[in-house]
């Protein structure tokens, strides 16, 4: 903001002497002549600015400057005007009269603008660095020792897998047929029938059979 105000402040300044130097180049300077005199006989004024000469007098009278020029001739309230763009001192006559009606202009030299300083700028300042974060460490987890299983636990568990086994002591109870008594009158010196024997016998090995595939299995 600063600079930007700075040159508006030089832009302004430079307008108003613009503006100032254009009044000025615009000034005129009035000379009266009277009685065949110039009155003022002598003026000063700046370059660029301008002398007018108004006759008074009843007779014709006119302003001739060397190295300038010459008005025209001017009747009783008349005017004529001259522009001195150099600076210098200009003796002038009437263009009539000659040397008998004489005057002087002293022209200054404009005067020179100061040179306008250019605005001053602010320091640059340097950014600041952000500053920098050292990483946060990972924390290292320590691995969880696998528990130890002792032979005590291993044999335990082992019982407690194994599928039940059957005890071989088992007792398959076997259904043996009674022996009838004899009917009364029935002879009894001949014993047991054989066919019986043999039944009774076919019976007991088939349920040793059904006994050991139940155990087997």
């Amino acid at each position: 903001m600063r600079p930007r105000a700075a040159r508006l402040a030089a832009l302004a300044g430079l307008l108003l002497f613009i503006a100032l130097a254009s009044t000025a180049a615009a000034a005129t300077t009035t000379v009266n002549i009277q009685g065949f005199a110039f009155g003022p006989p002598s003026v000063t004024i700046n370059a660029g600015d301008t002398v007018t000469w108004t006759n008074k007098d009843a007779a014709a009278h006119s302003a001739l400057v060397n190295g300038v020029g010459q008005t025209q001739v001017l009747a009783q309230n008349q005017s004529g005007s001259l522009t001195f763009s150099a600076a210098g001192t200009f003796n002038y006559v009437c263009g009539i009269h000659g040397a008998a009606m004489m005057g002087t202009v002293i022209v200054r030299a404009a005067a020179t603008p100061p040179p306008t300083q250019p605005p001053t700028r602010p320091p640059t300042l340097a950014p600041t660095p952000a500053p920098t974060l050292a990483p946060t460490p990972v924390p290292t987890v320590e691995p969880t020792p696998a528990p130890t299983v002792t032979p005590t636990q291993t044999a335990s568990a082992a019982a407690a897998t194994a599928p039940p086994t059957a005890s071989p002591a088992q007792t398959v109870a076997v259904a043996v047929p009674t022996q009838q008594a004899p009917a009364p009158g029935a002879s009894n010196d001949g014993g047991a029938s054989p066919l019986l024997i043999g039944a009774a016998l076919v019976v007991v090995i088939g349920l040793v059979a059904f006994a050991l595939t139940r155990i087997r299995r």
